[in-house]
């Protein structure tokens, strides 16, 4: 019935153009139509790019993405214009905006987004959702002045970037300023999903850092010096991880943090096991987590813009410190002790070197005679571990002296069997023949 009732109209609209003396009124209702449904659409289109629209309705919930964006230096940029490839025709936009409706609207009426967005920067790597005209449409590299004695870019003080270099191999404007448009690294900016609700860290990582740079520009395998990442080298073998190639001359190649108090001896080693956690961690977490930035394989394999990016590892896998200091390096202050120390390492292979070379030993751990200091609880002491109920069934107490108020109770519950896997006989003597 509604179909023939259709039909019915559609005649009648037919014959309204063919009737010469309803054709003028037909026109012009045809005409006010037209432009009533252009008006709507090009305010509705207007509308829905604004910023207004963009941070208040439809991203609302995802309010770090808006009030980073409106921490940055693009606050100007309406955000259209990178998250849309400029230039695009009517067709994809339509399209582009009916997909955002059905992508979005869910997180937005339920309030549901997790957070951060885009996490791993999934985004920016991706070099079919971020293309260099995004950036190139106002950013002209030929303009930007400052060159070096070899001819190259100058961009900061200090540091020699070639542009053009990485343009030639592929590399993506995004794939190295991926915070620009979303600034968390300054002015006071804090998140607001903290906690979040996928376990990722509520900050977005910074690829204008030098682990970031380490993706792609790594040692050789002869130097020794490989950044600890399930990827091979040899997916870059050209971008070399030397100093001279991104530092000049007069560079302080010491990072700020060496030069605090005491950093040898108290900083390097809980920062270094800091970092190595971390990095062994999101190796081994599920495959999904860090295979390549996104699955790029869905894409046109035959674009040179897709492929020189399939494999460039998370900057979570790359050990910070190996990207200075080779594994062996380790050994200058630690002798002839492998460092960091090896998974069973504990057993036999620290007895051998606790004894072949006890003064490597001490510049972590205290050996001292004295073991009621706020470290000996913590591992770092002979009498944390050995005097721990692992050794001798009673509990290592680190706020009492060990020589004075613990020992002599453990012997007497536990005899001196567990003590005579590192003393001697004679090593009572040393104490008990002198208080006679």
């Amino acid at each position: 019935m509604e179909s023939r009732q259709n039909m019915k109209l559609f005649r009648a609209i037919g014959d309204s153009f063919k009737n010469k003396q309803t054709r003028p009124r037909a026109i012009i209702w045809l005409g006010t139509v037209a432009t009533a449904f252009m008006l709507v659409a090009a305010v509705g289109i207007t509308l829905t790019t604004s910023y207004w629209f963009c941070a208040t309705i439809c991203h609302y919930p995802q309010f770090d993405a808006v009030s980073s964006y409106n921490n940055s230096t693009h606050t100007a940029v309406a955000c259209i214009a990178c998250h849309k490839q400029p230039g695009g025709d009517p067709v994809s936009f339509l399209i582009f905006k009916v997909e955002a409706l059905f992508t979005e609207l869910p997180s937005t009426l339920t309030r549901s987004s997790d957070m951060p967005i885009n996490p791993l920067s999934t985004i920016a790597m991706n070099p079919t959702m971020i293309p260099d005209l995004h950036c190139t449409q106002c950013h002209r590299l030929e303009n930007r002045g400052g060159r070096n004695e070899r001819g190259e870019p100058n961009t900061s003080q200090g540091i020699i970037m070639n542009h053009w270099a990485h343009i030639d191999h592929h590399i993506t404007c995004a794939a190295c300023h991926n915070r620009v448009g979303h600034n968390e690294l300054e002015g006071g900016w804090k998140p607001h999903g903290y906690p979040t609700t996928d376990g990722h860290s509520p900050l977005h990582d910074d690829y204008m850092k030098m682990t970031a740079c380490y993706r792609c520009h790594r040692f050789a395998k002869h130097d020794g010096q490989i950044v600890t990442t399930p990827y091979p080298l040899e997916l870059f073998p050209k971008a070399s991880g030397e100093c001279s190639t991104c530092h000049a001359e007069y560079f302080n190649l010491v990072p700020d943090n060496h030069l605090q108090a005491r950093f040898v001896e108290d900083v390097h080693g809980p920062l270094y096991v800091e970092i190595a956690q971390a990095v062994q961690k999101y190796i081994d977490a599920d495959d999904e987590n860090f295979p390549t930035y996104n699955d790029l394989s869905t894409y046109d394999q035959d674009n040179l813009s897709v492929r020189a990016l399939n494999g460039v590892p998370n900057v979570r896998a790359i050990n910070y410190c190996y990207t200075c200091h080779t594994k062996d390096s380790c050994g200058g202050c630690h002798g002839g002790i492998i460092m960091p120390h090896p998974e069973g390492y504990r057993l036999q292979a620290h007895l051998d070197d606790s004894a072949a070379h006890p003064d490597s030993c001490a510049h972590c751990h205290q050996a001292s005679a004295v073991n009621n200091t706020e470290r000996a609880g913590g591992g770092e002491t002979c009498s944390a571990c050995h005097h721990s109920g692992r050794y001798t069934g009673v509990e290592f107490d680190p706020s009492l002296s060990w020589e004075w108020e613990q020992h002599a109770q453990v012997a007497g519950q536990t005899g001196s069997e567990a003590c005579l896997d590192c003393h001697s006989v004679n090593h009572c003597g040393t104490c008990h023949v002198n208080l006679r």
